[in-house]
């Protein structure tokens, strides 16, 4: 990226051509701009570059890049979770959309935020993602009843999450203590019948020796999130984004859409993307050790051929209060999928257990009476037996 002049907010025109109104928005259903006042529809320009990876050594120190978003926008602090939102100029009520808080400040955008250098557009419109989240808040009979009322589907947000990807070549060099499986007879006593007798059984055991080799891997796109707002187990349940749809960054994608300004810096993510090379590496490098089982593994890597791209991956985002804790819900804005979290009605937990706790005590109360029928039908025949056993010797 050396020798691109740093570039700051520029004033876009998305103004309809067909009615005037002051804003088109970008549509998932057509990937174009549509006027939401008349409904006419613009093509988004066909960005005459391609998506770059840039070599991430200089750019870790080279303060001459792209940045901003291309358009001007309007930065949101959350001062509940510290999120950061961009939004367009014209939006005038917000809250945040990772903690449902109103007590958000507008602020100046970060003259130093890294341009995005691609994009995967939303895929998934509002309809569609209001429809998903409605059956996610339905499903499970713990939930509560209201909660479908209390979460509205309204309140969901579609906003572009920052990510970094890494590219990297690894040489990796392994050594390992590796075992090879053999079986002995080994004698042992064992008691049987009262007596002790002597036995004989296979015992496996391992043969060790020591191994090395070496190890070589290309990794692509290795997705680190740039962003600390959400909660990692639940993005985990949606982040399965198709990187290879990537397409260079144009403001047009933004328009009548938020993005969240990244927090985690790049070095700080390189570090984390680093270590899940090293992690995937030392898989890799597990699989090469012979034999049938090992101990001992050490593996040291070298990466060189780094490369990075700044990212914006589209999600719809919901929070909200129940009973004044916070719930996350999240869709996929690329595939659909969805995850989050949802609070438990417990005095329908606690019915199904005293139901449940009911029934077992029915259960075993039926066993008992059974046993006792059993048991009543015998006392006849040991009556018998036990006057017989009590008779007087014949003379």
């Amino acid at each position: 990226m050396t020798g691109t002049p740093p570039e700051t907010q520029t004033h876009e025109s998305f103004e309809c051509a067909n009615c005037g109104a002051p804003r088109m928005e970008y549509d998932p259903a057509s990937g174009m701009l549509k006027c939401p006042q008349c409904g006419s529809t613009r093509s988004i320009q066909a960005s005459v570059t391609e998506v770059q990876e840039y070599e991430l050594s200089a750019s870790l120190t080279d303060a001459e890049k792209a940045h901003g978003y291309g358009r001007t926008m309007k930065a949101v602090e959350c001062q509940s979770c510290g999120a950061t939102t961009q939004y367009d100029p014209n939006v005038t009520s917000v809250t945040c959309p990772f903690c449902g808080s109103s007590q958000v400040l507008e602020q100046q955008p970060d003259p130093e935020l890294i341009r995005p250098e691609s994009v995967v557009p939303f895929k998934v419109d509002r309809d569609a993602a209001q429809k998903l989240y409605r059956q996610w808040l339905g499903r499970g009979f713990f939930r509560p009843r209201d909660l479908t009322r209390r979460a509205g589907a309204e309140n969901m947000q579609g906003i572009y999450l920052p990510f970094w990807t890494f590219d990297a070549h690894a040489e990796s060099r392994w050594r390992a203590e590796s075992g090879d499986y053999y079986y002995e007879d080994e004698m042992y006593w064992a008691t049987e019948n009262g007596r002790k007798v002597q036995k004989t059984r296979r015992v496996r055991k391992v043969r060790w020796h020591p191994t090395s080799g070496r190890h070589s891997g290309d990794y692509d796109d290795i997705l680190v999130k740039g962003s600390s707002s959400l909660d990692g187990g639940i993005f985990q349940k949606v982040a399965n984004f198709d990187t290879k749809q990537l397409i260079p960054y144009q403001p047009d994608y933004l328009s009548g859409w938020a993005a969240e300004s990244y927090r985690v810096a790049l070095a700080s993510a390189w570090n984390e993307g680093q270590q899940r090379i090293r992690e995937l590496e030392h898989s890799a490098c597990r699989g090469e050790v012979p034999g049938d089982t090992q101990r001992n593994l050490q593996v040291n890597t070298a990466l060189s051929r780094s490369t990075f791209k700044h990212v914006l991956l589209p999600v719809w985002l919901s929070s909200y209060r129940y009973n004044r804790k916070v719930y996350n819900f999240l869709i996929n804005g690329q595939t659909g999928q969805v995850g989050g979290q949802a609070p438990v009605d417990w005095i329908k937990v606690a019915i199904v257990i005293i139901f449940a706790l009911l029934i077992l005590g029915a259960v075993l109360f039926a066993a008992s009476l059974a046993e006792g029928a059993a048991l009543g039908s015998l006392l006849p025949a040991l009556h018998v037996v036990m006057a017989w056993h009590a008779r007087p010797p014949p003379i």
